[in-house]
């Protein structure tokens, strides 16, 4: 379970950091939007580590 939930977050990490790569060089580093999108990235990523570091204790 916890290997399926990682690849879930991992997939959606990509499309978040994807979505705020492009959106900043529409719309400049500093715009609101490209910042939700850093945060919400921020909160995958902590996801997926603690995530990771369940699936890694296990083994």
């Amino acid at each position: 379970m916890n290997a399926e939930l990682r690849s879930v977050i991992s997939n959606e990490i990509e499309k978040v950091r994807e979505r705020m790569v492009r959106l900043g060089d529409q719309l400049g580093l500093m715009h609101p939007e490209v910042q939700k999108c850093s945060r919400q990235l921020d909160e995958l990523l902590l996801r997926f580590y603690e995530v990771d570091l369940k699936v890694k204790r296990r083994r």
